[in-house]
């Protein structure tokens, strides 16, 4: 298919856009009227679950584990001190837990050093009552009893408080929610946020520290919610400052502001019709994205209307010619960028698929948008006459007559070019191989991020932790934990998870939490309080007894872990950090030393822990399946189009090495692959064919005559839309660098990462494109001769 005949089918196009401008401008507005008006419906959300589909995750389980003890989230506080058993501390952590019961919704009760309760001596036998039932002593005697009393609990001590008294949780239990779980999550987090920052626990004896899933959700709600909108106003300048410096004209600035407002608003807008929800984690890329596309396509057809206005001074004509030549290699690129971010459709991701849709979704719009606008309102105005400079040089400018330069110095420097490339793609490949996954959220989020920054002192502090998990045994039979082998079997269990190399371990202490240690706690204080009698009751008979005691005295810390039917065990197992290849090691083990201790039993692992480790396959499988599924079909297209394997794939070439580059470059920076990081590669690929697709077709439009040399039509092409390619790539580059300055590590490598791409894939747009284009065209005519 010739490129004449095809730019032949968009003047028609072009002709009829000028002729019915008017009807054309009317439609347009009432459509995007329509279109507008939905944007207060669109809904966004961030909810971890969005990530995993139901057929492959633990969700059977953890909502199995939630009916049996109730919701898995809580508020925890981390309070440090120089003695958290001073009489002002335990004040001020019995005031946060009496106000944050009373202030924060669904909650359920609180766990303290002056709430706890244990099991104490008494002459009938034993009761469970918290120390300070009674208030905080002033007496600083029986204080330190109590402080005594408490520390020698092996239960509590490295659990609830530090064995040296520096540090203590103060935790808010929650029912489990009764509507959306993001919405609940955030009304939780706020409320606890607003007593944390009431400046009541302030002081100078004392720090307090909060976290927990709900306490995090509301902060990172915040986080992101700021972050989108710093970003799209950062874009937003970006763009307007481009379009100032770069097309020196009122009216080339406005159109394509429009263009892209009413593009991106009108994807948003349908979505909110069609009640689609999004990820407001994800959503500033495309609407960064759409940004910088639309103002490449309007800056082709802009500079091409200025060349052709330059020659003729047709303003009508000048705009028709511009959609002409322009026409087709934008649809194209439209199409493959659009086939390259729809390959997201191929994770298994429900934010992924999202992200590819809406993305794809916007640079459809802005180019119908940019395709109606531009020549429309390009073909108002006045003609006039042309000046003898534009006549002598044809309407080139100093700058497109440079890059005409330029191109015939990179046809003269092939071999440097190509043996460069070659450099280049050898320094990419061991780089990609060393590409890893993680899905550690505090790094994905980084630490100059004021509540990540708290989460990992959390995490380094003697019992803080922050990630988790918890392993479920449910045996077949009512009763079973009710018998002496089958607790002493938990009891080996719980100390096998400790000495896995992923369990925290706090002075010599496995961060592991069950039954056992309440029933251990009992039988010793039955027996005199002797630490030798820390131990599970070697008789059926007395464990049932023993049991029965406590449930009586204190059925709700009995009934946190265990079910009423004493079928149901958990362990709680805190990480020392996140190690996903490893915590998958550490549960798959669990899993089958769980199950050989519990014969007919079921042995399962809940958490999001579980479920992050789980991604790291899937983020690698769909990582393959977008950029291979984008790869392949956008190279089907190019060798459809321009009706030649061979060439099909020469053109890929300079857009697969932009692709190593990347992929290199985070290699050798340790840069890992992620929920986010994942989007760069495929979106760079889509995005890099653009100039490719411009160059080859332009390339290809000069050759068409038959009598035009590949080293001609290079220079010819390069003086014809050299500039507009540097132009657009350096829009682009432009809107990512706003990246670049986000405190959220995943937009900042999403930032870096894709300017190298871009930056790069212009680079080999400029030398390897035409080189390689140049030695086809020297094959092909020794091949006609």
């Amino acid at each position: 298919m010739r490129i004449t005949s095809i730019n032949g089918v968009f003047r028609s196009i072009g002709t009829w856009q000028v002729a019915h401008r008017w009807p054309l401008l009317v439609v347009t507005v009432l459509i995007s009227l329509f279109c507008l008006a939905g944007i207060p419906r669109a809904k966004f959300s961030n909810q971890s679950d969005d990530w995993f589909d139901d057929t492959e995750k633990v969700k059977v389980d953890s909502d199995h584990f939630k009916d049996i003890f109730g919701n898995d989230d809580s508020v925890m506080v981390l309070v440090q001190a120089s003695d958290v058993f001073a009489p002002e501390v335990l004040q001020a952590i019995d005031q946060l837990g009496d106000e944050l019961l009373a202030s924060v919704p669904y909650a359920d009760k609180v766990t303290s050093l002056t709430t706890v309760s244990v099991p104490t001596g008494t002459e009938e036998g034993f009761e469970v009552s918290s120390p300070f039932a009674d208030g905080i002593p002033d007496d600083p005697k029986l204080l330190a009893e109590k402080k005594a009393f408490l520390l020698g609990k092996s239960s509590l001590k490295d659990h609830l408080v530090s064995s040296d008294a520096t540090q203590t949780w103060v935790v808010l239990s929650l029912f489990p929610y009764d509507t959306d779980s993001e919405e609940a999550m955030i009304r939780v987090g706020d409320a606890a946020r607003g007593v944390l920052a009431s400046g009541r626990y302030t002081s100078s004896l004392y720090t307090m520290k909060a976290t927990g899933m709900s306490y995090t959700e509301a902060e990172e709600h915040i986080v992101v919610n700021h972050e989108t909108r710093v970003r799209v106003m950062g874009g937003f300048g970006v763009m307007l400052l481009c379009l100032v410096i770069l097309v020196h004209s009122l009216r080339g600035v406005v159109i394509p502001i429009l263009a892209t407002f009413l593009g991106i608003g009108s994807v948003f807008g349908l979505s909110g019709w069609l009640g689609v929800e999004g990820n407001s984690t994800l959503v500033t890329l495309p609407i960064l994205l759409g940004m910088a596309l639309s103002v490449g396509y309007a800056i082709h057809l802009i500079d091409a209307f200025r060349t052709h206005f330059r020659q003729s001074c047709r303003r009508r004509q000048s705009a028709i010619d511009a959609v002409s030549e322009c026409g087709w290699p934008i649809l194209f690129t439209v199409l493959t960028t659009m086939v390259s971010l729809l390959s997201f459709l191929l994770a298994d991701m429900k934010p992924m698929r999202w992200l590819g849709s809406i993305s794809a979704a916007v640079v459809l719009a802005v180019y119908l948008f940019v395709m109606v606008l531009v020549p429309v309102f390009m073909s108002f105005g006045r003609d006039r006459v042309p000046s003898p400079e534009e006549v002598a040089t044809q309407g080139a400018t100093r700058a497109d007559l440079l890059f005409g330069r330029f191109g015939r110095v990179v046809i003269a420097r092939s071999p440097l070019v190509i043996a460069i490339s070659i450099a280049v793609i050898a320094w990419s490949i061991p780089g990609l191989a060393r590409t890893h996954v993680n899905m550690d959220y505090t790094q994905m989020m980084g630490k100059r991020i004021p509540y990540v920054a708290r989460m990992l002192d959390i995490l380094n502090s003697k019992l803080g932790s922050q990630y988790s998990y918890d392993v479920l045994v449910e045996c077949p039979q009512e009763g079973a934990f009710k018998q002496a082998g089958t607790m002493e079997a938990l009891d080996r269990f719980e100390r096998y998870l400790g000495a896995l190399s992923q369990t925290k371990v706090t002075d010599g202490q496995p961060r592991t939490t069950s039954v056992v240690r309440l029933v251990k706690e009992m039988h010793r204080t039955l027996n005199g309080d002797d630490e030798a009698c820390y131990a599970i009751p070697e008789d059926d008979d007395l464990l049932s007894q023993e049991l029965f005691l406590y449930e009586i005295s204190d059925p709700e810390t009995l009934f946190d872990e265990l079910d009423e039917d004493y079928r149901y065990a958990h362990i709680h197992v805190e990480l020392n950090g996140y190690d996903a290849n490893q915590i998958l090691k550490d549960i798959s083990s669990a899993k089958d030393y769980g199950q050989s201790l519990f014969p007919g039993a079921k042995v399962s692992v809940i958490g999001q822990v579980v479920e992050y480790a789980a991604m790291n396959g899937k983020v690698v499988i769909g990582e393959l399946k977008s950029f291979g599924g984008s790869l392949v079909v956008v190279a089907i297209l190019l060798m459809v189009v321009f009706q030649s394997v061979l060439t099909g794939l020469v053109a890929m070439i300079p857009n697969i090495v932009p692709v190593l580059l990347v992929g290199g470059a985070m290699g050798w920076t340790n840069t890992p692959l992620d929920m986010m990081t994942m989007t760069i590669m495929p979106m760079i690929l889509g995005i890099a064919v653009d100039d490719t697709i411009h160059l080859t077709t332009r390339i290809r439009f000069e050759m068409e005559d038959g009598k035009t040399t590949g080293a001609m039509a290079v220079e010819r092409s390069f003086r014809e839309i050299g500039k507009t390619m540097g132009m657009t790539t350096l829009i682009l580059c432009s809107m990512f660098l706003v990246y670049c300055f986000s405190p959220m590590m995943a937009l900042l490598r999403i930032g870096v990462l894709s300017i190298i791409g871009l930056g790069s894939a212009l680079a080999a747009d400029y030398t390897l494109t035409p080189v390689l284009i140049n030695l086809l065209s020297k094959r092909k005519g020794k091949r006609e001769e």
